[in-house]
């Protein structure tokens, strides 16, 4: 998903081969209109050697097999970088657009994001939040969510509770820390499930914290969308 969103970002339309069957899914993707009508690859070895693409960018996570078996073949390869905060994001974008050949505009959307980040209004205060998703998981230190949340003004009460990453945080240590704003991932409209309960727990809304929802596709890749979700936690913080 994130390497179809950065790679439609970074070079036109008519060089994309293939993207995955994420690309124009509008939950999870900020290029469907762009990706609408593209071939879409299985990303199995065979499927993306019939289409004898010059440049493979595969993500980290399903790279392990499948990057050796192309390069033994002769493939270039890109495996773009996880992103563990907003500086190792601009790290990705920068590495994938040299591969790319496509340094100017790599170089534009790290501009772009430096300069859409900055300009986020603080809180007259600083604010203390937390990210919650379904199943009580937070983002805690080393993770973009977490720089986000600082440049816009405001404390991590994940990474106050000493998590590192992404890791449970139980209900009741976020209510014992009293934030001021409850940021919850939405990945669209979720069914009913055992795990969505725990954000609709009244122990939420007894404490008086504000609370903000953020799509998914907003922060879960490293690209200008971010923009997007850092001005929702910033606008629910004023």
């Amino acid at each position: 998903m994130c390497t179809d969103r950065l790679v439609l970002a970074l070079v036109d339309r008519d060089r994309v081969a293939a993207v995955s069957r994420f690309a124009a899914d509008p939950v999870a993707s900020t290029v469907a209109a762009q990706a609408a009508g593209l071939a879409v690859t299985t990303g199995e070895v065979e499927d993306i050697l019939a289409r004898a693409p010059d440049l493979v960018v595969l993500g980290a996570y399903n790279a392990a097999t499948t990057a050796p078996m192309l390069r033994q073949l002769g493939i270039q390869v890109h495996v773009l970088a996880p992103g563990n905060g907003i500086a190792e994001t601009l790290a990705a974008i920068r590495a994938l657009a040299r591969d790319l050949g496509s340094e100017a505009a790599g170089e534009a959307l790290v501009a772009a994001i430096e300069a859409g980040l900055a300009a986020q209004p603080q809180p007259e205060r600083r604010l203390r939040a937390a990210i919650y998703q379904a199943g009580g998981w937070s983002a805690g230190s080393g993770t973009t969510a977490d720089d986000l949340l600082r440049a816009v003004g405001m404390d991590n009460v994940a990474a106050e509770a000493g998590l590192v990453g992404f890791a449970s945080l139980p209900l009741e240590t976020l209510v014992a820390a009293h934030p001021d704003l409850i940021v919850v991932e939405s990945m669209g409209e979720e069914a009913p499930s055992i795990a969505g309960e725990v954000l609709r727990h009244p122990a939420l809304a007894a404490g008086g914290a504000r609370r903000v929802t953020v799509p998914m596709r907003l922060w879960a890749c490293p690209d200008a969308a971010l923009i997007e979700a850092a001005a929702l936690i910033a606008g629910a913080g004023r």
